[in-house]
């Protein structure tokens, strides 16, 4: 029997998602209260980052090789940035335009 619980070490990072995402995560906090539980948003978050992670690498590990071979890409300054719903983009992108 283990006396004491093994926790994988962890890092606590902020970031920015869309207001009805965050409005719709509260909303759901709140209502898995009234039954005693909690949601388990902290393995959803690292397997979905995890996905996100090894399509980065694997891009900029092309970024590399063609930038070693002398290609220019005309790439957006972003990896992965989806743009939101109605075509505006995320706000970051559109500051470095």
């Amino acid at each position: 029997m283990r006396i004491f619980k093994e926790e994988d070490e962890s890092k606590r990072v902020t970031f920015n998602i869309r207001l009805d995402l965050a409005l719709r995560l509260e909303k759901a906090k709140e209502d898995v209260r009234l039954f005693d539980k909690r949601l388990a948003i902290d393995g959803i978050v690292n397997a979905a980052l995890e996905k996100f992670l090894k399509k980065a690498e694997k891009k900029i590990v092309e970024l590399k090789s063609a930038k070693g071979k002398g290609e220019k890409h005309a790439s957006p300054r972003t990896l992965g940035g989806a743009a939101e719903p109605g075509g505006a983009g995320n706000r970051a992108d559109q500051g470095q335009r």
